[in-house]
C-alpha cells in the first residue's frame, strides 16, 4: 500500500478510515489543556501580571506584551479547530491539514521568541541598563512650588 500525502492531509476522519466510522483523535485533551492554559496565561498577564510582576521592568513588559498576545491568538484559533475535529468530524475543518498548519504557526511563534531572546534581548537589555546609568548623572529639573489656590 502506497502512502498518499494528499489524502492523509485533506480527507475528513470518516473517509480516512474507509469503514464509515471516524478515526480516533488521541490528542484532544493535551491540545485542549495547552490552548486553555495559553489563554489563561495571556489573560492573567494582561489583567494582573503586567502591573504586579513587571512594573519596573519595561523591557520584559514590552517583550511579554508582544509574544503573549500572539500566544493568545494562536490558542484562540486552536480551540475551534479542536471543536471542529471532535464534533464536526465529517466537514472541512476536521482535516489534518488545519491542525498541522496550526502547529506550524505555533512553531514559528516559538522560534521567533527564541531568536528574540538569544539575539535581540541581551542587546536591548544592555542599552536599557546604559540608559538608566546615564539618567543617574543627568541633572534633574527643579520644579517650582505651586501656590495653593482656594
Amino acid at each position: 500500500m502506497q502512502f498518499n500525502l494528499y489524502h492523509w492531509l485533506f480527507d475528513d476522519p470518516y473517509t480516512a478510515t474507509g469503514t464509515g466510522t471516524p478515526e480516533v483523535f488521541h490528542f484532544v485533551v493535551p491540545w485542549l489543556i495547552f490552548c486553555c492554559a495559553g489563554l489563561l496565561l495571556a489573560f492573567y498577564y494582561s489583567v494582573e501580571g503586567r502591573k504586579r510582576f513587571f512594573k519596573q521592568k519595561p523591557l520584559i513588559k514590552y517583550m511579554l506584551d508582544r509574544y503573549l498576545g500572539w500566544l493568545a491568538i494562536i490558542c484562540f484559533i486552536g480551540l475551534p479547530l479542536i471543536f471542529s475535529r471532535v464534533f464536526l468530524d465529517a466537514y472541512f475543518f476536521a482535516w489534518r491539514a488545519w491542525r498541522y498548519l496550526w502547529l506550524l504557526g505555533l512553531l514559528a511563534w516559538a522560534v521567533t521568541w527564541i531568536v528574540y531572546l538569544v539575539r535581540k534581548y541581551p542587546q536591548e537589555r544592555a542599552n536599557y541598563l546604559a540608559y538608566q546609568n546615564r539618567q543617574k548623572y543627568m541633572p534633574k529639573e527643579k520644579r517650582k512650588a505651586r501656590a495653593a489656590s482656594r
